[in-house]
């Protein structure tokens, strides 16, 4: 049974598939030909048989598309444009006028459409990490993954477990069809196991934990005790477990490393290869750098691993590929040299102005931030222009409004309803602040970059009422037959 799609583009997509279903019923074929009540002496009454092909669908010949590329879709006019949010924009809900600020940009032309104090340095939230995705699209291979590893250790009978950046691990088998678990503990063991068969060692083994790789604090230096304590932050560390990522109410362990040591070392018994008991020791002088390798698992992909981490807004998981990024990039661990690193990579491989930037961290939760919405937005055009197709990947799996991420429970009110499925955005979340900023698709098929932030919000659930009044911001953008 067909269900109707929300938002307009589900109506287009169902209006497609209907003249498809159509146009493959009706298409002419030997079986249609050659039915009792078609065929040449049939018994049927001519008169019934004209009547039957009367009203039998009959093969489109030509169809004019229902949607077209989007740039050349018609282009808005700014003017259109301001007359179209101004209800919205005038909300008291929004903050005072000098902590609020606005940009859309024309996807296919560059053309800013719209400058409401674009260049005012205020609290960018969680939209910061799109700017940090863009750094780390640009330094590592979207295509790599990150290893976790097994590696014989200096003494007979030693075994290091090499952390080296994935924090999705299953305990189990991993699953080579999904992000989360791609990568299996499971599996480490049966690969340890069979290497230490072939070497002819025997007897129980030591396990030893390697956490050397892009090392730093786990959490970042302006991180409250209560984000997380509260699981708003799990630990930046590069090695755990899937099921230990941190969500609102349900915090990381203290040591992610450790758990997952531990569960290695689980695995190893089930799979029949005898472990000392005890905590797993970290070490600092075995070479694991030139050591055996026993067994090695690999993560998902760096673009997979990133949407997810965009899409699911893991602070932890994005100050991490950053590390990663940074470190990889010969730059250090350091979050001051981390967060510079971002900003410098967007100036050199983008060509972003980022004068009035500054950064407290890459995941935009730590207080002191302030970036210019028009670097966010310069940032996105970059992306959906296709002229860096790896960030452009990751833009292509933000959330969708109203469907995915953390858009699923955004523009359920009738007057955000435009937005449900054109709009694509990073949400930004803080106590006295709201931010979004991603693209739209038009009315007219147009597809442009917004970014929007409303800081100095007011206690008493003004930021969720702050939040519904963007929703609806954007919705009129999405709408705006201009």
């Amino acid at each position: 049974m067909l269900t109707a799609p929300r938002g307009r583009r589900g109506w287009t997509a169902l209006v497609v598939t209907l003249l498809a279903l159509g146009a493959l019923v009706a298409a002419p074929s030997q079986a249609q030909d050659s039915r009792p009540d078609s065929a040449p002496g049939s018994s049927v009454p001519e008169s019934v048989v004209a009547a039957q092909a009367a009203v039998r669908p009959r093969p489109v010949t030509s169809l004019d598309p229902v949607g077209i590329p989007v740039q050349r879709g018609l282009a808005p006019d700014s003017a259109a444009l301001r007359a179209a949010v101004r209800e919205e924009w005038a909300s008291r809900w929004l903050g005072a006028p000098s902590t609020r600020s606005m940009t859309v940009r024309d996807v296919t032309t560059g053309e800013h459409l719209m400058n409401l104090r674009a260049d005012d340095p205020l609290t960018p939230a969680s939209t910061v990490k799109l700017l940090t995705a863009a750094a780390v699209m640009s330094a590592l291979d979207p295509a790599s993954t990150f290893p976790t590893t097994v590696v014989a250790g200096n003494r007979p009978g030693d075994l290091v477990l090499v952390a080296g950046g994935d924090l999705l691990l299953s305990p189990g088998r991993g699953n080579p069809e999904t992000v989360v678990g791609r990568a299996g503990l499971a599996d480490l063991a049966a690969q340890t196991k069979a290497a230490l068969a072939d070497s002819s060692r025997s007897g129980p083994v030591r396990l030893l934990l390697d956490t050397r790789y892009a090392a730093g604090s786990d959490v970042a230096p302006g991180w409250t005790d209560f984000w997380v304590a509260n699981g708003y932050a799990g630990r930046v560390t590069m090695l755990g477990l899937a099921q230990d990522r941190a969500l609102p109410g349900a915090p990381s362990p203290a040591d992610p490393p450790q758990v997952a040591a531990q569960a290695f070392a689980e695995a190893l018994r089930r799979a029949g290869v005898p472990v000392t008991s005890g905590p797993v020791k970290r070490t600092e002088s075995t070479d694991t750098a030139g050591a055996q390798v026993l067994g090695r698992v690999e993560s998902a992909p760096l673009r997979d691993v990133l949407s997810l981490a965009l899409a699911t807004s893991d602070n932890a998981m994005v100050e991490q590929l950053a590390r990663q990024a940074a470190v990889r990039d010969g730059v250090g661990s350091g979050q001051g040299v981390v967060n510079s690193w971002v900003l410098e990579r967007l100036e050199q491989d983008y060509g972003i102005d980022t004068r009035g930037a500054r950064l407290a961290d890459t995941s935009g939760l730590s207080d002191g931030s302030a970036v210019p919405v028009r670097v966010v937005a310069d940032t996105l055009v970059a992306g959906a222009q296709g002229r860096h197709p790896a960030y452009q990947s990751v833009l292509g799996g933000l959330p969708i409004a109203g469907y995915t991420g953390t858009l699923d429970d955004r523009f359920v009110q009738d007057r955000a309803a435009a937005g449900v499925g054109v709009v694509r955005a990073k949400t930004g979340s803080l106590p006295q602040v709201s931010a979004l900023a991603g693209t739209i698709v038009t009315r007219d098929d147009r597809l442009l970059v917004f970014a929007v932030t409303a800081g100095g919000l007011g206690p008493d659930g003004a930021v969720l009422e702050a939040r519904a009044d963007l929703d609806a911001l954007v919705a009129d953008l999405a709408a705006c037959g201009c």
